[in-house]
C-alpha cells in the first residue's frame, strides 16, 4: 500500500519548510529510515527519512520550493505496486499577492460564533480573516492561533470574476497565470470535467514564443538578495512576533567591574584545565539564576491561558552569514560554569558548519542575544516565540561613574529587557532586570 511522505512539523512554530535538495529520485528503491531530502527552516537544515522500505512513486514537490507543514512530499509504493499520480497542488508557493480588503467577521444572526481562542481571534481580526472559514483542531471544535495561521498559509488567491464559475484545480490556475492561457479557451480533462495541470500545459505548449529583444547592459546593477530559505523564515517568524506579542523593552546600565573581574580570577584558575569563561557563559548562569526567581519570566502564552515552564532552558543566539540560530543550553539553573562554557562554544562552532540537531534548537523557555562583541551598547530584541522574554546585552565600557559618591573609572554594561506585557506587566519585569543586574554587580553570588 502507498505511503505518503508529508512535511513534518519539527517545532511548534514552524508552518512551512523549504524543500533544499532531493537525495533519491523518482523510481529509486528506499529503505525505512533513509534521508530522502534536504529540509530547510529558520532553525537548521534537516534530512528527512524514509517512512518505510518501497519505491518512489512519485515525487510532488520540487527543490527552492516552500511547502506547509502536512502536505504530501512524495509518494511511497510497494514494489509492483500501480500507484495512482497526485496532482501536485502542494507543491511551490507562490509570493504574497495583495489580497482585496475583507469585512471583518461577524457573528451569526443566530450567535453560534466559532469557538476560538483569544490569540486566534486577535490575529483573525487583525489580517481580517472570517473565523467560519477555518477549521479547527482544538478540543470540542475550538479554533487555535495555529489554525489560523494554517490556514493563511494554504488560502488561495480569490480568483478573478472571469474564472470564478470555471472547475480548475488551484495549480492549472496558477500555472494558466504564469503561460497566459486563457482558463475559458480550456476544456477539462479531470474529473466532472475539471480543468488539471496537464490541460494547461498542452495548451501552454502550443502558444510560440515571443522574440527577445536585447537591451543595452546596464552599467551597474542592484544586488538582489532572495527572501527565501532561513532568511525568509527568520523575516516572517520575527514579522509574526512582532504582530502578535504585546512587546516592551526595558533598558538599564548596570556596574559590570565585579562581572569583569571575576572573569579574569576564573579564567586564570581554569587555565590548567583549558577552560576560558565568556562573559556569554556568566550571563547564562546569571539569567537563569534569575529565572528561578521570577518564574513569570520563563513562561509561554498558550490558547490554554499562561503557562509556567518548570524547566530553565537558556537559547544563545548564535550569528551567521545568512541568518541566526539559538541553540538551547537546558536546565541552565543546575550546570556548573565551566559545564554552560563547554555547551556554548560547542554550539557556535557547529553551528557555522550546520551541524545542529533539530532538538538542541528546540524547548528554549527565554533567549540571550549579545551584540557587545559588535560595539553596540543597547538595542530592542525581538521576542523568538513561543518563548515571551528576551535579553538584549550590550559591550561592557570603561567610563567615569559616581561610584561610593566619587567620581572612578568602572566598567558599565547596558542591558536590554524585551518582554511580552500579555504574560508580565512592567513592574514584575523591572524586578527581574534589577536582579540580574544584582548577581552582574555581585557575580560570587553564582559561586554559592
Amino acid at each position: 500500500m502507498a505511503v505518503e511522505l508529508k512535511m513534518l512539523q519539527m517545532d511548534q512554530t514552524m508552518t512551512k519548510g523549504k524543500i533544499g535538495k532531493w537525495l533519491v529520485k523518482e523510481g529509486d528503491t528506499v529503505t525505512e529510515g533513509q534521508p530522502l531530502l534536504e529540509i530547510e527552516t529558520d532553525k537548521v537544515v534537516h534530512e528527512q527519512e524514509a517512512p518505510t522500505d518501497g519505491i518512489i512513486a512519485q515525487i510532488l514537490a520540487e527543490e527552492g520550493t516552500n511547502v506547509p507543514v502536512n502536505a504530501i512530499l512524495a509518494v511511497i509504493g510497494a514494489p509492483g505496486e500501480e500507484v495512482a499520480r497526485i496532482e501536485a497542488d502542494t507543491a511551490p508557493e507562490q509570493p504574497v499577492q495583495a489580497k482585496p480588503e475583507q469585512p471583518k467577521p461577524t457573528p451569526s444572526p443566530t450567535g453560534d460564533a466559532p469557538k476560538a481562542s483569544p490569540a486566534a481571534r486577535q490575529l483573525a481580526e487583525k489580517l481580517a480573516i472570517n473565523l467560519t472559514e477555518v477549521k479547527p483542531s482544538g478540543p470540542g471544535g475550538r479554533i487555535l492561533e495555529s489554525d489560523v495561521q494554517r490556514y493563511i498559509d494554504l488560502r488561495e488567491p480569490a480568483p478573478s470574476a472571469e474564472t470564478t464559475r470555471l472547475k480548475a484545480s488551484p495549480l492549472a490556475r496558477r500555472l494558466a497565470k504564469e503561460h497566459g492561457v486563457d482558463l475559458t479557451s480550456i476544456a477539462g480533462s479531470g474529473p466532472d470535467s475539471r480543468i488539471v495541470r496537464d490541460d494547461v500545459l498542452q495548451v501552454a505548449s502550443t502558444i510560440p514564443e515571443v522574440p527577445t529583444v536585447e537591451t543595452p547592459a546596464i552599467q551597474q546593477t542592484a544586488e538582489v538578495i532572495a527572501m527565501d530559505g532561513i532568511r525568509g523564515i527568520i523575516a516572517e517568524r520575527m514579522t509574526l512576533s512582532l504582530q502578535t506579542n504585546a512587546s516592551v523593552t526595558l533598558h538599564t546600565e548596570v556596574d559590570a567591574t565585579a562581572l569583569v573581574e571575576l572573569r579574569g580570577m576564573l579564567n586564570e584558575k581554569l587555565q590548567a584545565r583549558e577552560v576560558s569563561l565568556t562573559y556569554t557563559d556568566l550571563l547564562v548562569k546569571v539569567v537563569a539564576n534569575a529565572l528561578s526567581e521570577h518564574p513569570r519570566l520563563n513562561a509561554t502564552l498558550t490558547d490554554e491561558g499562561i503557562h509556567l515552564l518548570p524547566e530553565i532552558n537558556i537559547g544563545v543566539a548564535v550569528a551567521l552569514e545568512d541568518g541566526l540560530v539559538v541553540p538551547v543550553v537546558r536546565n541552565a539553573d543546575k550546570e556548573r560554569l565551566s559545564e554552560i562554557s563547554g555547551q556554548v562554544k560547542d554550539f557556535a562552532e557547529r553551528a557555522r558548519s550546520n551541524q545542529l540537531t533539530p532538538s538542541e534548537l528546540q524547548g528554549g523557555t527565554f533567549t540571550i542575544t549579545n551584540l557587545g562583541n559588535f560595539g553596540i551598547d543597547t538595542f530592542t530584541p525581538i521576542i523568538n516565540p513561543p518563548e515571551s522574554a528576551i535579553l538584549g546585552v550590550g559591550r561592557i565600557l570603561k567610563k567615569p561613574v559616581v561610584h561610593k559618591d566619587e567620581i572612578a573609572i568602572r566598567s558599565m554594561l547596558t542591558l536590554s529587557l524585551t518582554f511580552d506585557h500579555r504574560v508580565v506587566d512592567g513592574a514584575p519585569a523591572a524586578q527581574f532586570l534589577q536582579t540580574v543586574s544584582n548577581y552582574i554587580q555581585d557575580p560570587y553570588l553564582l559561586l554559592v
